[in-house]
């Protein structure tokens, strides 16, 4: 015979890949597999109840912060007024840090790119937080001009901190802005909210007017900005604990549904995995027989 023919890579790397299951058909899992599975429910499962128990423990803390809150900044409810603006609206979305709490991040960001949609191009975007800083910047990344991540560390927030973040608001170069975040209504449910709050410069344009029955002591001009920061701080103070609230109810909520969906996995796969088991055994036993019957008659 002659020397052996070399076949073409084409064809030796073709060998190589099994064949692929025929469309239509479906594949039954194994005993291990089962087991496997139900190993890894058990586990999310702990997690789950974990964390449950975690956001159940934060949430009685934040909403006692979210009672004192609301106590402090509700004084200044009526000190803010719409006034006009030729610069660009700033957007500002509150959202979250971390992940894992239903919805609060998404219906926040809906309402910001539906706000950004309204304006047209006269706008610009601030973000506060993770969420919405990383959802909006893909689409919108040419209008952010600034945003807070990682700001209380997942601790009630303090008035100082509010400070800090309503000063960074006041620096920024725009018109009013349009502040959107979760207000807490329950356990349950919580309501997307936009608040207009004017810039530094209109409301100082307008404060004459309308606080023309007070007497200022002090710098003129320098009362009206003190008023204005002051304001816009309790503000800031009263959206974060309700954002912070929203997103531990929000949490508790959806790891606790998803602690029950994973024990209902785990329930019907148990009965899958033990059908699968009795099945096994069954077919041993008809085995067994079968070959006990097999050397009796021989």
């Amino acid at each position: 015979p002659g020397p052996p023919i070399a076949l073409p890579n084409m064809y030796r790397v073709a060998r190589r890949v099994p064949l692929a299951r025929k469309a239509g058909t479906r594949g039954f899992a194994t005993e291990k597999e089962l087991r496997d599975r139900l190993g890894t429910i058990k586990n999310i499962s702990k997690v789950t109840k974990a964390m449950n128990m975690v956001a159940a423990a934060k949430l009685r803390k934040h909403q006692d912060a979210l009672g004192a809150s609301k106590s402090f900044s509700k004084g200044v409810d009526g000190l803010m007024f719409e006034a006009d603006s030729d610069k660009p609206t700033m957007v500002v979305p509150f959202s979250t840090d971390k992940g894992l709490c239903g919805g609060v991040n998404t219906f926040v960001n809906r309402e910001a790119k539906k706000q950004m949609s309204d304006l047209g191009e006269n706008y610009t975007l601030f973000t506060y937080g993770v969420k919405s800083k990383s959802n909006l910047q893909r689409v919108f990344g040419s209008k952010l001009v600034g945003g807070i991540v990682d700001c209380t560390g997942g601790n009630p927030v303090t008035f100082a901190e509010a400070c800090e973040v309503a000063a960074f608001l006041g620096e920024q170069d725009a018109g009013n802005m349009k502040v959107i975040y979760n207000s807490f209504v329950n356990m349950i449910t919580y309501d997307t909210l936009v608040l207009d709050i004017p810039s530094a410069q209109a409301f100082a344009a307008e404060a004459d007017k309308k606080f023309e029955a007070y007497e200022e002591e002090g710098d003129e001009g320098g009362v009206m900005t003190s008023f204005y920061e002051f304001i816009l701080a309790c503000k800031i103070f009263g959206i974060i604990n309700e954002c912070q609230t929203c997103e531990q109810s929000s949490r508790m909520t959806a790891m606790d549904t998803s602690s029950s969906n994973a024990d209902e996995m785990y329930d019907k796969l148990l009965l899958q995995a033990n059908r699968v088991r009795q099945a096994k055994i069954t077919k041993e036993l008809m085995e067994i027989v079968g070959g006990a019957s097999a050397i009796q008659d021989g």
